[in-house]
Order: structure tokens, then C-alpha cells, then sequence
């Protein structure tokens, strides 16, 4: 970047610290090394040069550096050290930087030599009392200490000023007391060891000695604040005060300060061309005029801080500064020059302009390890964990996050740095997050609202505040559940495919009205190959009742004739013409592969999962349960019947396609009434009946056959249903054109004179058999029975029955030319039914097979009671097995004698 370099010190693979001390026992102190190394590192800022004046020649007060931990006050008790104690290569430094800055005031500032200079770090407690640092450290202090400790009785509890002064006059000194308030706050102070007290008498008799005798004494001693009593006694004598936070414009301070910075981290830094920086920052610096607003007057201004502060955006460091480093218990200028060192040596190189995107929360080399050791603060840490979670929830949930999301890392790292700043500055707007991300070409506006959009719909911490976004420790609950259901992997089961077709059952038949007369069956994702998986059994073929199928597919089947016709082929075995295929928009995808809808069903999903939790989801599941079905209700506008069937050709069947205008649970009626209005032929209905009815076919037979498709090259009869084709059945009856018995027990049939409505109405409540029953329920032509209906026995063809014979073995059919017995209730004949003999009127009554049950309902339909005589009864069965019979030959009663005759099967 420009050849921009950092100092060595910060090169290595583990960070230094920053941190001044005095002296140390490895000889490499502030105060220990050559006055030209140390002033190498150091920037000549308003403080600095303040202190160097105050420590001047014919400056008579002594100097107080007020600074919290961390603001560099060690760092200019070093520099005022070097400046008394090698006054030369402190004139040559403040030259060249008078030259550098191009203020000759720097370079004629006056430098006091020839004194002694101690310094000490007062809290490594390392001296008891201050007069122990004197005595030790001045060439005079062991014989002004002889000289005190020898005044027997008349040794005071401190050293008096009359012998602090002869030692200053020995050899003039400078007593630099750096950390002194941490120093005097350790003091015990009791009736024993007064110490406090005596710290706080010695520092009065400093004080004065060095505002009356500036000459002899400097004294120079840092404190965190003036509210303590370690800077009390000192202020009496008015010092002059060094404070980090005041002086000079807020503008000049932090001027005065970055510079400072920039200068401590980097060799070369004023060696940039601030042209050639102007030219790299430019595409960053002009998005931010636009994305924030700045106005015309403003950007000649803000083009010079961005040129002070780089290779850091000014956004940034005001952010670290103003924001997070003062919302924790950071050392500020320590720990930010630590901070930006990490952040330029793993970003440096990579970007033209540092923002708070190049923090990335999954490499802590990149700053983020020196900022949390920084802050020190549990909340931080475990926002910056929220985070991270959060940045694989949405690489998790988006598999292509690299092209939806390529800002992911950057736009994350981001809204966490600035969502750890304090009070209602926490967070940021989209616009700040997209000058973050700017570097050296912009960002497309509405590719970077995508990207969000995108982050924001799988992360489940980050919350809208206003028109602010910032992540928080608390889950958003809307976040949560859309994240949730973003990510794959939470339904490798199939659970949200089946939620999905749950949600299109419900819409289309999910009202009472529609269950009663329709089976809504959603055919599976691969409905083509494999149409029953994951559904219940209940909605296999096999399991079907009466209901009319409408099988809703997931995607408009392209070649749909082919596509349909094999599929029944495949599928169904039977029942074929009964089902009416539901089709979708020709514009959607297959449902299950539709990211959208699978989406919200997982989303509806999670948020009933969770509702149990607060109100919050409840309230989801209802939001996201509305927004699928109304979606759903308007995705099918299309269904199929079958037209014609080709068995041996399955691609050459042909299907009825009608477009629907009602959507929803409106779409079962709307199919039924399209079924009878548009492709319904009553013409082709009755000529089946007439055919069946000219076979005396049963009704069971016949609605199994409608429920089939007709031979090849035939229309199929759309199956409307059993009770509405039984109803059509007895129109024709009403119409007198046909004839119906109903299992032998009444005949129904039009009355003489009788008009269609009039029939229809009588007629109408008699067809109640269902199933099996209707096996028993023949179709017969109006002639066969009498017009006036009633209970005439159906005919049957005559036949002559033996004598005993319980099975029919001697009957035999009545041969041409043979009397047959005249059908009719009534007919009586005297004698045997051959002719010869005589005997009471009989009535010959018959019924053909049936259950045991419906013949014994046929005896008392016949007047047959317990003491009814009955002749010549023959009960014919067409087969049975050996164990069939032996059975029922046990059930015979005893006391009467039988016959059996049977044609045996010989294998």
C-alpha cells in the first residue's frame, strides 16, 4: 500500500506491548535508551511540546500530566526526561519536525540543561517513601540521609525542606514521578504507619522548593485525575497542567492526536505523497459523500481527514475512539495503536483504505483478538460469538452465498464492531455499511440491498432499530425462524416437503363441505415415477372411498396427454376415469423445488415449533401460514379428465383440459360443475344404461364400468360421482326408460299417466343401496314388469324342480314345448307341476342368488312365517368348497330328510 511500513517492533508474529515504563531491569526503559531512539517513535503533539516548555529554563511551576490509563502520559514523562537530560538530540528532533510541520515556533523552543534528572514508575513500588528515591538516586542523598537519621531526638518523620534544599544546591535536579496517584492511593495511613500523611507532607515541601526555587528542583508527576488528594498539594502552588482531553480545538486534538498515532505506528507515514493518497482513496471517498449526504461545502474538508487519517478511514477511527474504545475500560492510545497495528498487518496490503469491514470476527489477527483483549468485556465477546453463528447461519442457509452474498464477511464484521459502540449509537444505517464495504470500485446500489436483504433473512441476531441495524444478544425472532428456514440441513427428513403438501390439502380441501365428497390427494415431488412417497397410506389407491380423487400435481406436465396417460397406466389400476388431475400456472416450477414456497412452510414450521416461547412466533406462524396459502390458493388454474384411453398406447390417450376461475377451496365445486356443464353428455350416458339395462346388467356393474375408461377410441363418461350417477340412473327411470328391481323387493318402474317430475320425485328416495348391494340391483326394460309397479316377483326361466332336491341336482330347465309355470303372484295349479296328481294352489316364488341374510328378508317379503307349510324347496349353489358344505349340511335341522346331487371335479 504505497510502501507504507510498519515500525519493527509491531512486524512480529506477536504484538509487543505499547506500553512506557520508565526504567527496567533489561536496561531497554524510555529513560534508559538513547534520546534519539526514543524520539524516533515520538510525535510532537500540543501536550508534548506544552511539557517541554513548562520544563524550560526560567519557567518556575511544577507539571502536572493528567491522563486516564492508556492516553501516553508515560510516554511524555520519557520525552521530558530526554529533554533535560540530552537537551542536543532534543533541539536536533524538535528542528527537524519545526521543518517537517512548518512551524518554527517548534524549533525555538528553549531546553534547560545541566541538571540531574531522576525518574521512576512510582507504582512498582519500589521506594517506601519519595526521600528514599532522592537519597538513592542523588549523588548527595546518602550524606543528606546520614545527616537526618544522625539527629538522634531531634529526627522529624519527614526531612526537612532546609535539607532537601541543601541536596538540590549539592546538584540541581529534575524528579520526574511517573504514576503517582496509583502510588499515594497504596499508602497505608494508620496511628502506626502514617505513611499517607507523610507522602502527602513531603509532596507539599516538593512543591514549594520547585516553585521557589526553579533553579534547583523540576518537578514533574502524573496522575489519572485531579480528584485526589496525591494532586491536591501540588495544586496549591498552581502548576502548570498537561491534560489529554483539553487544550486546543477538538478539531486540533484529534488532528494532533491521529498524527501522533500514524507517526507510532509507521516508519514513513509522512514520506507519503498526499497526492499519490488522494488518488487510491478516491472511488472510497467519493461513495461516501454520496451515501451519506455530505453536502458540496463540506467535501474539500472531509477529503483532508481522510487524507490525515489514512491508511485508516477517519469513520474508523472516530468509531473506535468516540465509540467502542470509550464504552469499555479500554487504555485508549495503548490499546488503539495495538488494535490498528493487527488491522494493517493482516489488511493492509489487501485494501486501499482500512474501514471497520476489514475486522473480520473469524481471524482474530485481524484486530479483533487486540480489541476484545482491550475491552475486556463479557457482553462484547459474547456479541462477537452471536456473530460468528450468525455468519455461518447465512453460509449454511444460501448455498450460493459466495455470489448472492460476496460481501458477507466484510458487512457482518462491520455491523458487530459498530453495534459494541454505546447508547443510540449502536448499529449502523445500510448506507454506513456500504461505504464499509467500498474500496476501490463501487458497489452496485441495488446488488448491496439484495446482499443485505439476503444476510439479514438468515441471521437471527440482528435486529431493525429504527432505521438502524445492530446485532444484539437477543434473538429477533423473525430472523430466527426465516434463518432457520433457509438452512438446508435442519430438513434433510422431508419434513418441510410434507408440510408443503399439507398446506395444499388444506387449501384446496380443507373446508368440511369439500371433505364430505372430495379425496385432495398432493402427489409427491417425483410424482412421476414415484406419486405415493411420503404420504400417508390412507392416500394410496388402495385406500380410496367413494370421494372423488383430485390429484394435485406439483408441475404443469409438459406433453400432458403422454405424461398423463402412462402415468395412469403406471399408477392406477382400476378406478381410472374417477380422478381429476389439479394443474398449477404453466409459469411455476414444480412446488417442491420452489425455494419460495418451501421457505414459508418451513418458516410456518419453526415458528409453531417455537411458539410455545413467546407470542412472538405465534404470531409469526400466523403471518407466514397466511402469506403460503394465499400464495397457493392462486398458483392452480387448470384440470384434466380423461377424454380417451389407449391401454397398448398409453401416449395416445387424450385428456379434457379446463381452465378454472375459482380458486382455493372453491376449486372442487368449480370442477364438478365444469364436469356437468362442459363435458358431461347425457346422450352417451343413456345409451350405456339402455345397453346395460338390455343385459339386465346390475346398477354395480354398471358404476364400476363408468368408473373405468371405455374401450379404445371411445369418450370416457365423466364419473360424477356414485350418488350422482345413481341419480341420473333413476331420471331414466323416470323417463320410462328403463325399469330398476330393487334386490327383488320392489320394482321400480313409471306409473301409467304418470309425468317425469312427478316419477322423478317418487322414485328419487328408493335408490339408497350402496356398494355391494348394488350388485343386487338390476336394470331391466319398462316391459318386464307390470306399469303399475308394486311387488311383482321378477321372471325367471322356468325350470322343473325335484322331488327332495335341497340343491338342485334333478332340476332341469323347462325344455321348448314344455307348460311353463306363468310368472305372476297367484298362479295356482292343482296336482304336480308334470301334470299329474292333485293338490292344494301353490304359488312358485324365486329370487336369484343373494346373501343368507337377504333371503331371509325375502321370506318374510313373501309372507312366509314359522308356520307357513312350504313345498318342493330347492336352494341351488353354482360351486362350493368340501368344507363349504360340510358346513352348512351341519346346520340342517334334524327330523327331515335330504338329497344331494353334485357334479365332483375330478384333477
Amino acid at each position: 500500500m504505497l510502501g507504507l511500513n510498519l515500525r519493527q517492533e509491531f512486524k512480529g508474529r506477536r504484538l509487543k506491548g505499547t506500553a512506557i515504563e520508565l526504567s527496567n531491569e533489561a536496561n531497554t526503559g524510555a529513560t534508559q535508551v538513547p534520546a534519539q531512539d526514543f524520539l524516533e517513535i515520538t510525535y510532537p503533539t500540543h501536550d508534548l511540546l506544552k511539557g517541554i516548555e513548562a520544563v524550560g529554563p526560567n519557567q518556575g511551576r511544577p507539571v502536572v500530566v493528567i491522563g486516564e490509563r492508556g492516553l501516553g502520559k508515560s510516554h511524555l514523562m520519557a520525552a521530558l526526561f530526554h529533554a533535560v537530560h540530552d537537551p542536543v538530540s532534543t533541539a536536533s528532533w524538535l528542528k527537524n519536525w519545526s521543518t517537517t510541520l512548518g512551524d518554527p515556533q517548534i524549533g525555538n523552543i528553549q531546553l534547560r540543561s545541566g541538571m540531574l534528572v531522576i525518574g521512576e514508575s512510582l507504582h512498582r513500588q519500589r521506594y517506601k517513601h519519595l526521600w528514599d528515591l532522592l537519597f538513592e538516586r542523588h549523588p548527595h542523598g546518602a550524606f543528606i540521609r546520614g545527616k537526618w537519621e544522625g539527629m538522634g531526638a531531634g529526627q522529624t518523620d519527614i526531612p526537612s525542606d532546609q535539607l532537601i534544599l541543601e541536596l538540590l544546591r549539592h546538584t540541581p535536579t529534575m524528579l520526574l514521578l511517573d504514576e503517582f496517584q496509583t502510588w499515594y492511593d497504596g499508602l497505608t495511613n494508620t496511628k502506626q504507619y502514617p505513611w499517607k500523611n507523610w507522602a502527602f507532607n513531603f509532596i507539599q515541601i516538593l512543591s514549594e522548593i520547585a516553585k521557589e526555587h526553579p533553579e534547583l528542583l523540576v518537578l514533574v508527576v502524573s496522575v489519572r485525575n485531579g480528584d485526589t488528594d496525591a494532586y491536591q498539594q501540588i495544586h496549591r502552588v498552581n502548576p502548570v497542567q498537561v491534560d489529554f482531553k483539553a487544550g486546543g480545538s477538538p478539531e486540533r486534538i484529534q488532528n494532533d492526536r491521529r498524527r501522533m498515532l500514524l507517526h507510532r505506528l509507521f516508519e514513513n507515514r509522512l514520506q507519503i505523497a498526499p497526492a499519490s493518497i488522494d488518488g487510491l482513496i478516491a472511488t472510497h471517498v467519493s461513495e461516501y459523500f454520496r451515501l451519506i449526504g455530505t453536502p458540496n461545502v463540506e467535501h474539500e474538508r472531509k477529503r483532508g481527514e481522510f487524507r490525515e487519517a489514512w491508511p485508516y478511514a477517519p469513520h474508523l477511527l472516530q468509531l473506535l475512539e468516540d465509540q467502542v474504545l470509550v464504552a469499555t475500560d479500554a487504555q485508549e492510545t495503548r490499546d488503539l495503536i495495538r488494535i490498528l497495528a493487527n488491522l494493517f498487518k493482516s489488511r493492509g496490503e489487501e485494501t486501499p483504505i482500512l474501514t471497520s469491514a476489514d475486522f473480520r470476527l473469524d481471524n482474530e489477527a485481524s484486530g479483533i483478538g487486540a480489541l476484545l483483549d482491550s475491552v475486556a468485556n463479557e457482553h462484547h465477546r459474547t456479541l462477537r460469538d452471536k456473530a460468528l453463528r450468525n455468519l455461518t447461519a447465512v453460509v449454511e442457509a444460501v448455498p450460493d452465498h459466495a455470489s448472492r452474498a460476496p460481501h458477507l464477511q466484510e458487512i457482518v464484521g462491520a455491523l458487530w464492531l459498530r453495534s459494541i459502540a454505546v447508547g443510540n449509537m449502536a448499529g449502523a444505517e445500510p448506507a454506513t455499511l456500504q461505504v464499509d464495504i467500498t474500496q476501490d470500485k463501487p458497489v452496485d446500489d441495488n446488488g448491496f440491498q439484495v446482499e443485505l436483504a439476503t444476510i439479514i433473512e438468515n441471521s437471527f441476531n440482528i435486529h431493525q432499530d429504527g432505521v438502524r441495524l445492530v446485532f444484539k444478544e437477543e434473538e429477533n425472532p423473525q430472523a430466527k425462524v426465516m434463518a432457520s428456514a433457509r438452512n438446508d440441513k435442519l430438513f434433510t427428513d422431508g419434513s418441510d416437503l410434507a408440510q408443503l403438501a399439507k398446506e395444499v390439502r388444506y387449501v384446496i380441501g380443507g373446508t368440511e363441505e369439500v371433505a364430505k365428497t372430495a379425496r385432495v390427494i398432493a402427489l409427491s415431488r417425483d410424482w412421476l415415477t414415484q406419486p405415493w412417497e411420503g404420504l400417508d397410506e390412507g392416500e394410496h389407491p388402495d385406500r380410496w372411498d367413494d370421494r372423488l380423487p383430485i390429484l394435485v400435481l406439483p408441475e404443469d406436465p409438459d406433453r400432458l396427454n403422454e405424461r398423463l396417460g402412462r402415468w395412469l397406466k403406471d399408477n392406477l389400476q382400476k378406478r381410472r376415469n374417477t380422478v381429476r388431475f389439479l394443474l398449477p400456472r404453466s409459469d411455476t416450477p414444480n412446488a417442491f423445488y420452489d425455494r419460495d414456497l418451501l421457505i414459508l412452510a418451513r418458516a410456518e414450521m419453526k415458528a409453531l415449533e417455537w411458539s410455545g416461547q413467546n407470542s412472538d412466533y405465534r404470531k409469526l406462524h400466523t403471518k407466514y401460514q397466511a402469506e403460503l396459502r394465499d400464495i397457493l390458493k392462486k398458483r392452480f388454474d387448470r384440470f384434466a379428465v380423461l377424454h380417451r384411453w389407449n391401454f397398448v398406447d398409453p401416449s395416445k390417450c387424450e385428456f379434457h383440459v379446463e381452465a378454472l376461475r375459482e380458486q382455493g377451496s372453491k376449486i372442487p365445486e368449480a370442477i364438478e360443475q365444469a364436469l356437468i356443464n362442459d363435458l358431461f353428455v347425457p346422450e352417451d350416458f343413456e345409451a350405456l344404461v339402455l345397453d346395460a339395462t338390455a343385459e339386465n346388467a346390475p346398477v354395480g356393474k354398471l358404476l364400476r364400468e363408468l368408473q373405468e375408461p371405455r374401450p379404445v377410441g371411445q369418450d370416457c363418461i365423466p364419473w360424477l360421482g356414485e350418488t350422482a350417477m345413481k341419480e341420473r340412473v333413476l331420471r331414466l327411470c323416470a323417463r320410462g326408460k328403463i325399469a330398476i328391481n330393487l334386490r327383488g323387493m320392489e320394482y321400480l318402474q313409471v306409473h301409467a299417466g304418470e309425468d317425469e317430475e312427478t316419477a322423478w320425485k317418487r322414485l328419487r328416495p328408493k335408490l339408497g343401496f350402496t356398494g355391494r348391494q348394488l350388485d343386487e340391483v338390476l336394470l331391466l326394460p319398462p316391459a318386464a314388469v307390470p306399469s303399475t309397479g308394486g311387488s311383482t316377483p321378477v321372471p325367471q326361466p322356468p325350470i322343473q324342480p325335484g322331488a327332495g332336491s335341497l340343491f338342485g341336482g334333478d332340476q332341469q330347465p323347462v325344455q321348448p314345448g314344455d307348460q311353463p309355470i306363468p310368472p305372476g303372484p297367484g298362479f295356482s295349479q292343482t296336482g304336480s307341476i308334470f301334470g299329474g296328481g292333485t293338490g292344494s294352489p301353490r304359488t312358485t316364488l324365486t329370487n336369484p342368488p343373494t346373501s343368507p341374510l337377504n333371503l331371509i328378508g325375502k321370506l318374510e317379503g313373501w309372507g312366509i312365517g314359522p308356520a307357513t307349510p312350504v313345498k318342493e324347496i330347492t336352494l341351488k349353489l353354482s360351486a362350493a368348497t368340501g368344507a363349504q358344505l360340510k358346513e352348512l349340511l351341519k346346520k340342517l335341522p334334524d327330523g327331515m330328510t335330504f338329497e344331494i346331487s353334485l357334479d365332483k371335479e375330478d384333477r
